[in-house]
């Protein structure tokens, strides 16, 4: 299963993998039954059910938002909650079974961001990156979909924590997607909220560098949570117009970028209800950017984020 896994991804038609993920999932859900100590299976369960719900379920529920229709919204918002949720369960189970003592990874939670930190670093091995990463992104997108729930929301420094031992671990890891999720940590408000644009700024260019800007995923995260938030519309509609301009790039990651395409021409289409059409970039918030066709910042150093949030 996990060397047939990669086929998928290069899939042409979204639809298909959208009607076959489920299936899939309730597949590995019962293999898992039958060989429940199977680290790889997990691995590949965290990783299905996480890519299953932001690049299908969330997208129905954005479309659900420009039609303004609350049902559907609500409707898929719940099933990709479910999906984050599930990921995230699968993830504790996938790390208590490496690190047992004083309960596991249930036990660190329960004791604090700091013992959670604290019980990351037992994991020392580069092949564990997948488990701690699979678990962040689980848990960083549940969060992000309930993050009018105080109580979901402070779980944030949790699942950021699993992105900065990963970067430990490996940050070239799924295409250098470490780069990104801090990307979109640092952008998740302006500076002067706690926000910190510049340092968005060069995670995302990092990621889109490293991958030769052939990963789309990047462009349209960097464009719809950076480019957003700094109200750069300029950059919005390069980084987009760029995506939806792009060939067959990276024929391995032929499935994100076919989404990643579909994404881009939804945000293009609502620029002026995200970004004002008078609106320019300035450095109030901690954030200049340079000029159209400058050079990616310098990345940071292999092995560690740009900062520690």
């Amino acid at each position: 299963m996990n060397q047939a896994a990669p086929a998928m991804q290069e899939f042409t038609d979204p639809a298909t993998a959208e009607a076959a993920l489920p299936y899939s999932i309730t597949q590995m859900e019962g293999l898992l039954l039958v060989i429940p100590n199977n680290q790889l299976l997990r691995g590949n369960l965290m990783r299905a059910l996480g890519s299953f719900g932001f690049a299908f379920l969330v997208d129905r529920m954005e479309e659900a938002e420009v039609a303004d229709d609350e049902a559907r919204i609500e409707y898929y918002r719940n099933r990709a909650t479910l999906a984050f949720l599930r990921g995230k369960e699968v993830g504790f189970q996938a790390l208590t079974l490496e690190e047992d003592g004083d309960g596991g990874a249930s036990g660190a939670y329960g004791r604090g961001v700091d013992a959670w930190r604290a019980y990351l670093q037992q994991f020392d091995d580069q092949e564990q990156a997948g488990m701690v990463f699979w678990l962040g992104y689980n848990w960083a997108q549940h969060i992000s979909l309930n993050k009018d729930n105080p109580d979901v929301l402070a779980d944030l420094p949790f699942a950021i924590a699993c992105f900065e031992r990963v970067f430990q671990l490996d940050p070239t890891f799924n295409n250098y997607a470490p780069y990104a999720a801090m990307g979109s940590y640092y952008a998740r408000t302006s500076a002067s909220l706690g926000g910190e644009p510049a340092r968005a700024r060069e995670m995302f260019e990092t990621a889109i560098a490293r991958t030769h800007g052939n990963f789309l995923t990047y462009k349209v995260m960097m464009a719809r949570v950076y480019a957003v938030m700094v109200q750069d519309r300029a950059l919005f509609t390069r980084l987009l117009q760029e995506v939806i301009d792009a060939g067959d790039v990276m024929p391995e990651q032929r499935l994100a970028n076919q989404i990643a395409k579909r994404r881009a021409r939804r945000y293009l289409a609502q620029i002026d209800d995200l970004i004002s059409p008078t609106e320019e970039p300035t450095a109030a918030d901690g954030a200049t950017p340079p000029a159209e066709g400058d050079a990616p910042a310098t990345p940071p150093a292999e092995g560690a984020p740009a900062a520690t949030p």
